[in-house]
């Protein structure tokens, strides 16, 4: 895969993600680790959807309206 598919492809998951997760930044770091921050909430992972997983456990133990 070239840098421009990967670079369309992290970006498609960028949107499919801050759609998902709304209240939530979420972004790549130059590490190549996905990371969201809401609050002082913080979640980091080599893996896009480790972070999908576990932002959906933070929505379950902690609804949007609470934060």
């Amino acid at each position: 895969m070239g840098i421009q598919q990967t670079a369309r492809h992290d970006g498609d998951r960028l949107s499919e993600l801050s759609a998902e997760f709304t209240g939530w930044r979420i972004g790549r770091g130059g590490s190549g680790h996905w990371w969201a921050v809401r609050g002082n909430d913080l979640v980091r992972t080599p893996d896009v959807e480790e972070l999908r997983v576990r932002l959906r456990e933070f929505a379950s133990v902690r609804p949007a309206a609470e934060a």
